[in-house]
């Protein structure tokens, strides 16, 4: 390749994110993954002789993170040994009480990072120009990356210029987005006439490409289970005419969508043995859905195998929204309860109403059987 500069962009890095279905134990673990995939995006540099690191906003998941989050993000990013470039983002625009003014950040920042406060372009090292458009407000009125590049010219030869933009593409978020999208078209045209070389967007958690020259990194770690290909650094390596853009892998965590269908013994030790081969358990959250019905022994059991598994991984839950596994009380497995007394009654009462559609005394018979067997 014809002179060319190496460099890694990253994105959405949402530093003092909770995720509430993690629990405490997960998520201070999880968090300190996000911080520990920033550290890698570090040795990453250094391995692949990166010249700057560039974060193309998201940063910080709010402007009003704790103290503690922005120390040692601040200590992540002094393991980063070259410069390294921060956009603001929505999640942490330079609204009034911006954390990038905060007496926190000032006084601790390492001297080697960058935060975009403007759209002039910054020569970052020599020879590249960074030029970004960072988020002022978390609802922009307008197109939130035109400001970037509306007015620039070709830079001088010789000189490579990289864009820096957080929002979504019309062709990508199929117009749900609540802000103006960013205009792929006018972006496109930026870059075919030279005023850019490279464009890093953010706000996409998966490691997308739109152009050749024009790409989403994704976050560093994943954040949700609907995201195809979080976790990566891209290492860019660019010049006038070529680039090279090759997606590494920083995030260790892993989160899984499962579907099943659960009516008998077999597709409950179907379940069981899936979990069993899954890696890097106390790194996963599983999120359930499912489908079919079950006696209330194997209906008991599937609660105890979830409850187990929740605690060998980082979680697991049902995703209500899709779970319709519903009890199919069998007479003598009550009966087998051998209860009486009020209880025998309650358990009655429970029968009768869910004989009568109600779903949720299925769920109380279950938990009833539940209790009962643990009792004996």
């Amino acid at each position: 390749m014809e002179d060319s500069i190496t460099f890694l962009h990253s994105s959405d890095w949402q530093l003092g994110m909770l995720r509430r279905f993690l629990g405490p134990d997960g998520q201070a673990r999880w968090g300190q993954a996000r911080l520990d995939a920033v550290a890698r995006i570090g040795e990453v540099a250094e391995q692949s002789g990166a010249a700057f690191v560039v974060v193309t906003g998201d940063v910080f998941e709010h402007n009003q993170v704790e103290r503690q989050t922005i120390l040692r993000a601040c200590e992540a990013l002094k393991r980063i040994q070259v410069p390294v470039v921060l956009l603001p983002g929505n999640h942490d625009a330079l609204e009034p009480g911006s954390l990038w003014t905060s007496s926190q950040w000032q006084a601790h920042a390492p001297k080697h990072v960058t935060v975009l406060t403007d759209t002039t372009p910054v020569e970052i090292v020599p020879g590249v120009e960074v030029v970004g458009a960072p988020w002022r407000s978390r609802r922009p009125t307008s197109d939130p990356a035109a400001a970037a590049y509306a007015d620039l010219q070709p830079p001088p030869a010789g000189t490579t210029r990289v864009l820096l933009a957080h929002g979504q593409l019309t062709s990508l978020s199929g117009g749900m987005s609540e802000v103006p999208p960013i205009d792929q078209v006018a972006l496109e045209a930026a870059v075919a006439d030279g005023r850019v070389q490279y464009v890093g967007l953010g706000d996409r958690h998966s490691a997308t490409k739109v152009t050749d020259r024009i790409w989403f990194s994704g976050t560093q770690e994943v954040t949700t289970p609907e995201e195809t290909d979080p976790g990566n650094v891209l290492k860019v390596t660019v010049s006038q005419s070529e680039i090279e853009v090759e997606p590494i892998r920083v995030g260790a965590w892993h989160m899984v969508d499962h579907r099943v269908e659960l009516f008998d013994e077999e597709s409950l030790q179907a379940l069981e043995d899936w979990f069993a081969e899954l890696p890097d358990k106390e790194r996963t959250y599983v999120r359930l859905a499912g489908d079919g019905s079950l006696t209330l022994p194997l209906l008991s059991r599937l609660d105890t195998m979830i409850d187990v598994q929740g605690e060998a991984f980082a979680s697991v839950e049902k995703w209500a929204k899709f779970w319709t596994v519903r009890p199919a009380p069998d007479a003598a497995d009550l009966d087998a309860l051998q209860l009486s007394g009020p209880a025998r009654a309650a358990m009655e009462e429970l029968r009768q109403a869910l004989a009568g559609g109600d779903e949720g005394a299925g769920a109380a018979l279950s938990l009833m059987h539940r209790l009962a067997r643990d009792a004996g």
